[in-house]
């Protein structure tokens, strides 16, 4: 008997959501660097059982302003509670990526940061979704 392999890949949960959360301002895997305005997403951890993917983010919201820091992490912290469910079209992947369920780990809270003209915070979310089947 022969097994054939599935070749589909999960996919990249930081690429998913920095199309996902890109409405609310510059997202990337790394801090912003022109303003001090934006959304840093980074995968932490978590793990799959070869159907879904069981990802924890961390998700940095930066600004210059503590008030500014606060309201986008709250932007986003509502964003992500209403994930699950929505068709999000990424770059490369062979159908719309739609993410089962979405939690918060701990929510979003202001964290100390070199940059004393800068504000962050940081919340973890943990997410399940499956891999983008081809048909």
């Amino acid at each position: 008997m022969v097994v054939e392999l599935d070749g589909t890949l999960f996919p990249d949960i930081q690429e998913v959501l920095m199309v996902y959360l890109a409405p609310l301002g510059e997202t990337d895997t790394e801090p912003p660097v022109e303003d001090g305005i934006g959304i840093q997403i980074n995968r932490t951890g978590g793990g799959n059982d070869g159907i879904s993917d069981y990802p924890r983010v961390q998700i940095t919201c930066h600004h210059p302003d503590p008030r500014g820091a606060s309201l986008l992490a709250r932007q986003v912290a509502n964003r992500m509670e209403n994930i699950p469910g929505v068709a999000i079209d990424v770059e490369g992947e062979p159908k719309p990526i739609c993410v089962d369920s979405c939690r918060v780990d701990t929510p979003p809270e202001a964290e100390p940061y070199d940059n004393p003209d800068a504000r962050r915070e940081v919340a973890y979310y943990a997410l399940s979704l499956q891999k983008p089947w081809r048909r």
